[in-house]
């Protein structure tokens, strides 16, 4: 009776073994979504940590979860470590390897002492949208030993069961949070995060409504009564003008119109004053062509904006570096920028 059980035992064991080694080793998991933004607003929210907290699916499990963030902001060596309730999200790191503009990021998970894998984030433009795939796959066996090996490959049938449910919930916030953010579409926008320097300036504050018409004269009647004044005492410019924009609204737009300077020490006549330009963290944009075709490069600086956690400073600015006199409208080039609100930077960056 004995060899018996002992013989099913056996028979018993070695189809276990059998059957586990003929399991797959590797495990994916894919879970995918329609979003109604551009491919450079979604890509830009995957493509850096920063967000991550707003869409995780495990967020709300363990809010006292903490994250700690390393390396650059965004793309290849961007990291995220955590360290939670090993109950409920455990503790590991994660960081990115993979970034190819508004299509994919790819990214290593180290969950400590239960495991690596690798997950993924395929970014397909679709008509009004995106079709975003998260992915995820592991070797169930590497470093696991031949019997750990077995188990693991018989858990491999349940992964897509527990992971995949996160997976769906994590990409319904994502929906959620992207299609809060403006939908303009910045992919190619010729844009930097810099630190600008103050520069001395001469500038006359306006007011005018915001036809496109009566900014431009008031503009170029202030530019110009600056420049007399300049040729008068003999004042060199230093830079081309700016615009400083003050306060805009339904109805009216103010704003200095200001020419960088070699300070000299000279009486001020009649509207103009003398100062330092904005200076401080700030946004810049290269705006090309004619100055009445600049609201596209406004929205789509603001798209960027909000898809990187960024928030408008009190004041903007228009830096006119090339000279109109001189340059066909279409040839134009200015600089946009808008300063930063130090609130909506990483701590450190």
């Amino acid at each position: 009776m004995f060899n018996k059980i002992l013989y099913a035992v056996v028979i018993a064991l070695l189809i276990f073994v059998v059957s586990g080694l003929l399991l797959p080793r590797t495990v994916q998991v894919e879970r995918s979504i329609f979003i109604a933004r551009p491919a450079s607003t979604v890509f830009s929210l995957l493509n850096s940590f920063e967000s991550f907290e707003q869409w995780s699916p495990w967020a709300d499990r363990d809010p006292q979860t903490v994250y700690e963030y390393s390396g650059p902001e965004s793309g290849v060596g961007a990291r995220m470590d955590w360290s939670g309730d090993p109950r409920l999200v455990g503790s590991g790191w994660q960081e990115i390897t993979q970034s190819v503009p508004y299509s994919r990021v790819g990214m290593h998970l180290d969950f400590d002492q239960q495991g690596k894998a690798n997950t993924y984030f395929d970014i397909v433009s679709v008509p009004d949208g995106v079709q975003l795939t998260w992915g995820f796959d592991t070797d169930l066996v590497e470093g696991q030993g031949l019997f750990g090996g077995i188990l693991a490959r018989y858990f491999g049938l349940f992964f897509d069961q527990w992971i995949g449910g996160d997976y769906e919930k994590g990409l319904a916030r994502l929906k959620i949070l992207a299609e809060s953010l403006p939908a303009g579409n910045f992919e190619g926008l010729d844009v930097q995060i810099l630190d600008v320097e103050p520069l001395d300036i001469l500038f006359i504050s306006s007011s005018v409504s915001r036809e496109f018409g009566d900014i431009g004269e008031s503009l170029a009647a202030a530019f110009r009564e600056i420049s007399e004044f300049m040729a008068k005492h003999g004042i060199e410019m230093t830079a081309q003008p700016l615009a400083i924009t003050r306060a805009w609204d339904d109805r009216a737009y103010e704003f200095d119109a200001a020419i960088p300077v070699e300070m000299k020490q000279v009486e001020l006549e009649g509207r103009i004053q003398s100062g330092q330009s904005p200076s401080g963290r700030a946004v810049r944009v290269v705006h090309r062509g004619p100055y009445d075709q600049m609201s596209p490069s406004y929205e789509k600086l603001a798209a960027y904006m909000a898809a990187h956690g960024l928030k408008e400073g009190r004041i903007s600015w228009e830096h006119y570096v090339s000279d109109p006199g001189e340059t066909l409208p279409e040839d134009l080039i200015t600089h946009i920028y808008y300063l930063v609100d130090s609130d909506s930077e990483r701590s450190g960056s």
